[in-house]
């Protein structure tokens, strides 16, 4: 479960592994799992990161909360044009992979379905909020740092509830 947490912190996002099973574990056929896409995807949202193209945008912001820092909790300034462009191709990847993540997610587990309800109500429509708040210039990039982790945070406690119910 504690890669449910780290994956979908990084997503705002992330993917887990039910219990007693192995990620490596994969099916005969050659159709992916639901499993398998989970990583497959969690995989492809991370390296988002490290694309040139969105470069404006994570020399503001944190790829994953691990990586926040007091400079990006402090930062005062607003997003400028490039950071824009940026922040709008990264947006416009992001969700769309978040949205196939988010489908394949509830076919891995019944705490999975309930992870992926909370980010389909609850983290996926306040990550667009927060994105939005800062391409409108309503937001500094500091404000918009401490609402990223907030949401991070929430998706760390829901998982944490999630897994100490009984399936």
């Amino acid at each position: 479960m504690r890669a449910l947490v780290a994956l979908l912190i990084m997503l705002l996002s992330a993917c887990a592994v039910p219990p007693g099973q192995s990620p490596l574990t994969s099916a005969p056929s050659n159709k992916p799992t639901p499993q398998d896409t989970v990583i497959e995807v969690s995989n492809k949202i991370k390296a988002l990161c490290l694309e040139p193209v969105y470069a404006a945008y994570f020399a503001k912001t944190f790829c994953t909360p691990s990586e926040l820092s007091l400079a990006m909790m402090s930062d005062r300034t607003k997003i400028t044009p490039a950071q824009k462009d940026a922040l709008n191709a990264w947006s416009q990847a992001y969700d769309k992979l978040a949205e196939e993540f988010n489908e394949a997610l509830p076919l891995t587990s019944a705490a999975n379905k309930q992870m992926a309800e909370y980010n389909k109500i609850v983290a996926f429509p306040a990550a667009q909020k927060n994105r939005l708040e800062l391409y409108q210039g309503n937001i500094t990039w500091a404000v918009y740092n401490r609402k990223r982790k907030d949401i991070s945070d929430g998706i760390a406690a829901e998982s944490r509830r999630v897994a100490q119910q009984k399936f």
